[in-house]
């Protein structure tokens, strides 16, 4: 029974990649849009094959399969490394990676049927995988991805596959003269650095769920927050962050700005839902192009828009709305050519319980702006409730 137990349980280690695998083709049948999930799940199955080879077969047997096994190890390299760049906005380079994989299978060749020289075979055929895990690196570390503690972690662990790989036969050599042994699928470091070649892979696979996870995550997150037609914040992450802000940092003075498409019924009802769509795309990109990145610019639904704008004082805010208006005024986005207008009323907001207030009065100031002919603003001061028109502006219906 020890014999067999022996023999058999490093199985663990091809089952438990097979089983890797077929997880991460089922992970990305369900998420298609991350097509690295395939190239790795190729990178762990390919690999299937050849490790139980080595665990069943003598040194002569492995001889005679080395050229088969070697395709299938430099395949299962290529493709992780496939993976990892995909997933990092890149990809490896096919003519090194085959230039690669030919040379090492040239070796593995010459030294099975020509020469049968152990010893060799492992220094070309781990240097060939690592030669080809190490393709995915220059991607990897110039990766657009966020700088999260996954990713550092994810990139390390990479890059400790790739020195791996390529050192293992150097290190076996070292401890065990393994290139001389006759036994070398049953000596005990080779089932050490197999139990070390799973626990690094499994650690890394751990790691590129919890990265993804935490994708995911942020991808509902921002289609939580986001108006699915312009991206900008929603009305309640608006007032989830306006709150936040507001409480966190009460000595920053800041303007609220509400905006409402002038005649967008007449939009709709002339050329149809898909011009009118196109309109509040085209808006809201002008409006998070005239402000600040660390302003808020949330739609709250139909053609209003609402901004918190850091600013001192109400006539800074003044000229703020003015350009957006004025910049409003000059797009040409309907069908016919025809200019956007907008009507705006704005307000200084002195504190977080002073939000929902600070947006009354700004409805109210842009309900007046409509009354009194429309692409126009109106100003709200916080204090004394008294509403003024800038005097240089000429209502035009």
């Amino acid at each position: 029974m020890s014999a067999t137990a022996e023999q058999y349980f490093p199985l663990v280690v091809p089952a438990t990649s097979l089983l890797l695998g077929l997880a991460l083709l089922a992970g990305w049948r369900s998420l298609r849009d991350h097509r690295y999930l395939l190239w790795l799940a190729g990178g762990y199955i390919c690999t299937v094959f050849p490790l139980a080879a080595q665990i069943l077969m003598d040194n002569a047997r492995m001889a005679t399969w080395s050229v088969l096994t070697g395709a299938m190890y430099c395949a299962g390299s290529w493709a992780t490394a496939q993976g990892f760049a995909l997933r990092s906005g890149g990809r490896v380079s096919g003519p090194a990676a085959l230039a690669i994989s030919l040379i090492t299978l040239l070796a593995l060749f010459c030294f099975s049927r020509l020469d049968d020289v152990l010893g060799t075979r492992i220094v070309f055929l781990n240097l060939g995988m690592g030669l080809l895990l190490a393709l995915a690196l220059p991607v990897l570390f110039d990766s657009e991805q966020p700088d999260t503690l996954f990713e550092r972690l994810l990139r390390r662990t990479y890059l400790l596959l790739v020195a791996y790989a390529i050192l293992r036969p150097l290190l076996a050599w070292l401890l065990a003269g393994w290139f001389t042994s006759s036994g070398l699928p049953r000596s005990g470091l080779w089932l050490w650095m197999l139990a070390f070649n799973l626990l690094l892979n499994l650690w890394l696979l751990f790691l590129l769920l919890g990265g993804l996870a935490q994708q995911l995550m942020g991808e509902l997150r921002h289609e939580r927050n986001h108006d699915p037609l312009t991206q900008l914040l929603n009305r309640r992450a608006f007032f989830e962050i306006a709150n936040h802000r507001l409480q966190h940092d009460p000595a920053r003075p800041w303007a609220l700005l509400a905006c409402d498409v002038d005649h967008f019924k007449q939009v709709n009802d002339t050329w149809g839902h898909a011009a009118g769509d196109n309109v509040l795309r085209q808006v809201g990109v002008l409006l998070q192009q005239m402000t600040r990145p660390d302003d808020l610019v949330a739609r709250f639904g139909g053609e209003e828009f609402v901004l918190l704008v850091h600013c001192h004082d109400l006539s800074t805010a003044a000229r703020i709305a003015e350009r957006i208006r004025v910049g409003l005024s000059q797009m040409h986005c309907s069908p016919a050519k025809q200019s956007i207008t907008a009507s705006f009323g704005v307000t200084m907001v002195a504190t977080a319980q002073d939000l929902e207030s600070a947006l009354e009065r700004a409805d109210l100031a842009v309900y007046q702006a409509k009354h009194e002919g429309r692409n126009r603003l109106i100003l709200s001061p916080s204090q004394d409730g008294t509403d003024c028109m800038l005097p240089d502006q000429q209502a035009t219906p």
